[in-house]
């Protein structure tokens, strides 16, 4: 209970130097956070900005030569030039699944804020060690 006197000196200092001590703990993990961050947005950004480039490349180039080739096939092999569009959609529809499973798998490897982890990983270890000392 308090019996209405100030806590002694070594009291106050130690509580001053826990909250000091919290207090650059928490700022330095929002530091670290902050780089992990921005690092974060730069690589999906990049990654992202990459993505919509190609996509957009070769969209615009398969339906200007589809037509062409497709044209070009029937013709050299005397089919009807439904078949083979309906081909060449089986084949676009099979490949965009299998770059859509890659990109699934490279998105499943990708890790952020992974130091953000190990440190606070580190942590929880440290204080498990000095609370059985």
């Amino acid at each position: 209970m308090n019996s209405g006197l100030p806590p002694d000196p070594e009291e106050r200092a130690s509580a001053t130097g826990l909250l000091r001590a919290v207090a650059l703990y928490i700022e330095a993990r929002g530091r670290l956070l902050h780089i992990e961050v921005q690092e974060a947005g730069s690589r999906i950004g990049g990654l992202s900005g990459m993505f919509m480039l190609s996509l957009a490349a070769f969209v615009i180039g398969w339906m200007l030569a589809t037509p062409a080739l497709v044209w070009i096939i029937a013709d050299a092999n005397g089919w009807h030039w439904t078949r083979v569009a309906l081909a060449g959609a089986g084949i676009h529809l099979f490949l965009g699944l299998l770059l859509l499973a890659g990109l699934k798998s490279r998105l499943r490897g990708m890790k952020l804020f992974e130091e953000s982890f190990n440190q606070l990983h580190r942590d929880r270890e440290w204080l498990a060690r000095n609370k059985n000392n």
